[in-house]
């Protein structure tokens, strides 16, 4: 097995947009609604950090090993993208941080209100004000666990690179035509490790 260890380094803002199932309270508006819970659509561990979820990365590679179609070499016309949806596994959560090392809280975390549809699809015909929580300085270490030889660390690498490109995480990200969640992959070091 081949376990790829990076850190994930956010060279544009990250927004948050986690689906909130609080209900509203008698009387409250949407607008009071949103005020009172924006903070909730941000994941944090049980110490108070702030993390993206492990599939978030997961789903990304995917996407990117779609988005790339590389082709496996001497494999005709076969790429890697069913490799990546069947041969990776990203199990922590990927915790994060400041420049600094400092880890982030939601006391680091700024709302910002946009006008959007309501429906979250684009040009919608109804629109409302939603905060989406966001972080303009942020990285995050991780480990991809590659359990299909054919994945190589070069291979991997250039995934990963195609993802902080052009698919990024959390709202608004570069895949869904914002320009949210692209980051860059620094450290990336890939080891042979024998599955016990």
């Amino acid at each position: 097995m081949l376990l790829c260890k990076f850190t994930v380094v956010g060279i544009s803002d990250l927004m948050f947009g986690m689906y909130v199932s609080e209900r509203k309270k008698d009387d409250e508006t949407h607008d009071q609604h949103e005020r009172r819970t924006w903070r909730k659509k941000v994941a944090v561990a049980t110490d108070g950090q702030c993390f993206l979820q492990p599939f978030a990365l997961k789903n990304g590679l995917e996407s990117a090993s779609q988005w790339l179609s590389l082709k496996i070499p001497g494999e005709s016309r076969k790429t890697f993208t069913k490799r990546f949806i069947a041969g990776i596994l990203v199990v922590d959560k990927l915790l994060l941080y400041k420049a600094d090392g400092s880890r982030i809280t939601l006391d680091d975390v700024e709302g910002r209100e946009l006008f959007v549809p309501s429906d979250g699809k684009r040009g919608g015909s109804k629109r409302v004000i939603k905060i989406f929580p966001t972080i303009t300085e942020w990285r995050a270490d991780a480990v991809v666990h590659v359990f299909d030889n054919k994945i190589t660390g070069d291979v991997m690498e250039r995934h990963l690179d195609a993802f902080g490109k052009f698919i990024g995480f959390g709202s608004m990200r570069v895949q869904n035509g914002g320009i949210n969640g692209r980051c860059a992959i620094e450290e990336f070091a890939a080891e042979e490790v024998e599955v016990v």
